[in-house]
């Protein structure tokens, strides 16, 4: 995500706000309703932004809703979720009365019920009140999202520095592990065991397997080889997913992955950013050329991929240094327009040889010998071309 998505990611929880504050006030069940099911389009819409935006997304839907429910600023849901932010104004600062109170497990069932609970009669003072404490805890919010992934592209960084180096890509996942923990990619821990200190990477994800498919009772009941047959024809599998509860629990999620596949990062020579190498195999566990320069992100407005341009970009500045490449450069195309124009005063084999002896020539020349350069290439020219 770069400031510019990040401007648009405010638009879009400004927008969220406005849509939950109505929600809350109106007196129209069907109102509410609509508001819930556009609430969950603005979320899916966050989501294309950054995976990161679920937390965030979240707990300010959670603030806006409790906040109704309670008639009390809930900035103590953004400690609860671990999100680490000052808060200047203290009028904003978190109640003690919730500091002990265990919060519900966030669920759409849930959700829906904090929705539609009945309120008081708002008034515009108190809504206008409301409004710039959201306000204040979108940006907030934003704010510690921008942190993070900051933070996240520093880790990666790190880990590109070495993940190139031979010594460290054939270390174990343990001993890479212990080597990044060392390098501060992780925050080091230490337990106080018998009969020694022992370093352990604090990760808390819960793993579970699910899948969007369920056989009737009566597949059920068939023979295995009868099932398994079923399983290969709709492409039915459990799926491995991790359950993490706030950002930093999902950048360690992805460092852990990052080391635990022996993954290369690299940094794209034509935009900057970190892209992991990909292969052209069919192997999906194939891992991809280290000496890869350019990533597959689109470049800017040209519709094209580093990949596809960096290696032009770097010709044409190449050229644009060196004396005989753009003279060579010249005279390629001029005899090119030659070849295509009397095709048959000068035909395509002649063309090509000429094409070889051009290259050797300037392979043969430096910039210095330009001057010569250009008198020998003309020679060149006129053995092919006499018209």
């Amino acid at each position: 995500m770069n400031y510019e998505d990040f401007d648009k990611l405010k638009a879009m929880y400004t927008q969220l706000i406005e849509i939950v504050c109505y929600a809350k006030e109106t007196d129209s069940e069907d109102k509410k309703m609509d508001c819930f099911f556009k609430m969950f389009q603005i979320v899916r819409a966050c989501l294309e932004f950054s995976p990161y935006t679920h937390f965030y997304t979240q707990v300010l839907i959670d603030i806006i809703i409790k906040t109704y429910n309670t008639k009390v600023f809930r900035s103590d849901l953004l400690f609860k979720s671990q999100i680490g932010v000052f808060i200047e104004n203290s009028k904003y600062y978190p109640s003690d009365i919730f500091s002990e109170l265990e919060e519900d497990e966030y669920t759409t069932q849930i959700l829906l019920m904090k929705w539609v609970q009945e309120i008081d009669k708002i008034s515009n003072k108190k809504h206008n009140e409301y409004m710039k404490f959201f306000e204040t805890m979108k940006d907030l919010l934003i704010e510690n999202l921008i942190e993070k992934k900051t933070d996240l592209k520093e880790r990666l960084e790190l880990i590109s520095k070495y993940s190139n180096n031979s010594l460290v890509r054939n270390l174990s996942v343990p001993e890479k592990l212990f080597l990044y923990e060392t390098k501060r990619v992780f925050d080091i821990h230490y337990l106080n065991t018998k009969p020694a200190h022992a370093l352990f990477l604090d990760t808390k994800f819960k793993t579970k397997y699910i899948c969007d498919t369920e056989l009737s009772f009566e597949e059920r009941r068939l023979d295995v080889e009868k099932i398994i047959k079923i399983i290969k024809e709709k492409h039915i599998v459990a799926e491995e997913v991790y359950e993490l509860q706030n950002t930093e629990e999902q950048i360690r999620f992805e460092l852990f992955k990052v080391i635990q596949n022996n993954f290369t990062i690299n940094k794209c020579e034509n935009c900057g950013r970190l892209f992991i190498p990909t292969t052209t195999s069919n192997n999906p566990n194939q891992k991809g050329r280290n000496d890869q320069k350019y990533c597959n992100n689109l470049y800017l407005d040209t519709g094209k991929t580093c990949k596809e341009i960096g290696a032009l970009n770097k010709q044409k500045e190449k050229v644009q240094k060196s004396s005989i490449l753009k003279e060579y450069n010249r005279e390629y195309k001029r005899m090119h327009g030659l070849h295509y124009n009397h095709s048959k005063d000068f035909k395509e084999k002649q063309f090509k040889q000429w094409s070889k002896k051009a290259r050797e020539l300037r392979d043969n020349y430096n910039d210095e010998q330009i001057d010569d350069f250009k008198i020998k290439l003309k020679k060149l020219s006129s053995m092919y071309w006499n018209h």
